[in-house]
């Protein structure tokens, strides 16, 4: 296992606008946006009527000179804007986070690059961690981000229309409620013991309130396998699968790339940020390289990817980190309880180095030795063992 303990007590400023900078970046990025049904599954949610719909936000390596005359594609669509700041309960002044480094629909480049799967978290948006799949990019990989219709803040398709994330589900997420739900998590998160001694308790609380969650995963993993097989059919020519397809994501999305480690022959190595283990894997054994982001706090509900498992798996835990902070929130939403006390850049740039790190070693096949860091106020404890 590789520990890496990231520690700050910086506490951040109250600037909004706040946009991180590319840094030696090798391309440009271009973006599109593209959606389809699958048609061997009904759709469950919303109305309850037609066949699944899936949309995917393309981030692609483009040339300098595809993106002359180019205009900048914004972060998010006014429509999503406005539902993020009801959300988060911003002002109505906040404008939109706008003008990214990103083109819409600018012509790709005539060459192999490697695929990485994001998912977003539940309730998430497709969007979520932008800067982040800018960053990957940036460096020679397509981003592949997928959105769950119903189950994502606001789900917008290629012509236009949108679905709003149904209420519903609400009532349906907690067995036995919320309010006991909340009560019983933060028992378990604050609970002493070994690593198998919480994932037992892990599952039970799993089996008393959120059977739901459990369920969807499922679902989200039949999402993602059918925008794969769309992506390489649509994209053959510009992707290098010579060391297969990883998968990352935010919360539900992080533990759906341990479920499909688990469970897909499609993907490769996976990466979960902060995302809590739902899913029973007691009889399965981890095979493939996994990377384990996750702020302190959240770390029994995660701790079990060092359990059952063959290969070796990367762990990073942040201190002074809230969940919401592994997602773009961190840079609009100057709100210690809700994103941690951690300096929003050093946040992103170490979150980048993981991600960096990984991809490279295990997409690429680059001999990558170690995270480096050139931070004094960042504690970095290596250890291996598999």
């Amino acid at each position: 296992m590789r520990l890496v303990n990231l520690e700050n007590d910086q506490v951040r400023g109250k600037d909004c606008s706040m946009i991180p900078q590319i840094l030696n970046r090798k391309y440009e990025i271009g973006t599109k946006i593209f959606s389809f049904t699958d048609d061997s599954r009904n759709e469950v949610l919303g109305e309850g009527t037609g066949k699944r719909k899936i949309t995917v936000r393309l981030f692609y390596p483009v040339t300098m000179s595809s993106i002359e005359g180019a205009k900048k594609a914004p972060y998010v669509s006014e429509n999503k804007w406005e539902c993020l700041r009801k959300m988060y309960h911003m002002p109505k002044s906040a404008g939109v986070v706008n003008e990214v480094d990103i083109y819409e629909n600018v012509p790709m480049i005539e060459e192999k690059f490697p695929l990485v799967l994001y998912n977003h978290g539940y309730s998430g948006y497709i969007e979520a961690n932008t800067f982040l799949c800018m960053e990957i990019v940036s460096r020679g990989y397509i981003v592949a981000s997928i959105g769950h219709s119903y189950e994502g803040l606001c789900t917008e398709y290629d012509d236009g229309s949108f679905v709003p994330f149904d209420k519903k589900i609400n009532k349906m997420m907690y067995q036995k409620g919320a309010f006991r739900a909340i009560l019983a998590q933060l028992k378990l998160l604050k609970k002493k013991g070994s690593i198998e001694e919480i994932y037992k308790d892990f599952l039970m609380f799993e089996k008393e309130h959120t059977p739901y969650i459990v369920g969807r995963l499922k679902e989200w993993s039949a999402d993602t396998l059918c925008a794969l097989k769309i992506v390489k059919e649509r994209f053959a020519d510009n992707i290098d699968l010579t060391n297969g397809v990883a998968a990352t994501g935010h919360s539900m999305g992080g533990a759906l790339a341990y479920y499909l480690c688990q469970t897909s022959n499609e993907i490769s190595c996976g990466l979960n940020i902060d995302g809590g283990l739902f899913g029973d894997y007691r009889e399965m054994t981890l095979t493939k390289p996994f990377f384990q982001i996750s702020c302190k706090e959240n770390w029994n509900v995660e701790s079990a990817v060092l359990l059952h498992r063959k290969a070796l798996v990367y762990c990073a835990i942040f201190d002074n980190m809230k969940h919401i902070g592994f997602t773009d929130a961190k840079f609009f939403i100057p709100v210690k309880m809700i994103v941690g006390k951690m300096d929003a850049m050093k946040m992103h740039n170490y979150l980048t180095k993981c991600h960096i790190f990984f991809l490279d070693k295990y997409l690429k096949g680059l001999d990558v030795k170690k995270i480096e860091s050139d931070d004094n106020e960042i504690k970095i404890d290596i250890s291996e063992t598999e």
